[in-house]
This record gives structure tokens, sequence and C-alpha cells, in this order.
């Protein structure tokens, strides 16, 4: 499947995140430090850019909002997860899910079939 087709959408407000093949999320820091990450929309390819340019430390646990409405996308079942909906057509809905802890490369899509799993080791 082609994932740069689909689209991402906040779980609360259902605005598009993604924007030019990156999905677009607020960040923040446990020491307060706001800022803007863009995420690549292919899985598996954990790169990153961040404004302003840092580099999180391995084992810190980032706090990603929405940046319409600035809610928390944070799995309420997996709350080491962040969690925004594929929209993969109208009709064809996919949570996806992502590690909040820097050096921890996970996602997971749940479909009806199933987990889908991808990490970097």
């Amino acid at each position: 499947m082609d994932f740069k087709k689909c689209n991402f959408h906040c779980p609360h407000c259902s605005e598009k995140l993604n924007n030019e093949g990156f999905i677009v999320l607020g960040t923040k820091r446990p020491s307060g430090e706001e800022g803007h990450i863009r995420l690549a929309t292919s899985f598996g390819n954990y790169e990153y850019r961040h404004d302003p340019d840092i580099e999180f430390p391995p084992g810190e646990v980032v706090t990603f909002v929405c940046p319409s409405c600035g809610n928390q996308v944070h799995s309420d079942k997996y709350k080491d997860y962040a969690m925004i909906k594929m929209h993969v057509t109208e009709k064809i809905v996919f949570d996806v899910l992502f590690s909040r802890e820097a050096g921890k490369r996970r996602t997971y899509i749940v479909t009806e079939d199933g987990i889908e799993s991808y990490s970097e080791m």
C-alpha cells in the first residue's frame, strides 16, 4: 500500500495533518519547550525535521499535539504511543500508533484484520 496517497487526521478535530509528504504535529518537551515536527508518511522511515532544530535524547518522552485544535494526540489505550487517523479512502480509516519515546522506533497500523508493525531496531 502506498501510504503517501493516504491522508492523516487528528483524532479529535479531524483536521488533515499531512502536507507535502510529511505529517506535521506540535511538540512539547518535559522541559516545557515547544515546537513543530515533520514526520515522514512512509512507515519505517524515522527521519524527522523539527523547528526549532533540536535532537531528542534517547528515552525522552515527547508530547505530540494537533497544530489545529491543540489537543494531545495520544492513545487512550497505549499511553506511551501517539495515535492519529489514517484515511485510506473516505470510508476506510485506520488508527496509526507511534512511540512517543525518542529512539524507540515503532509504528503500528490497526486495521480490521489485525495490527501491522513497522520498526527499526
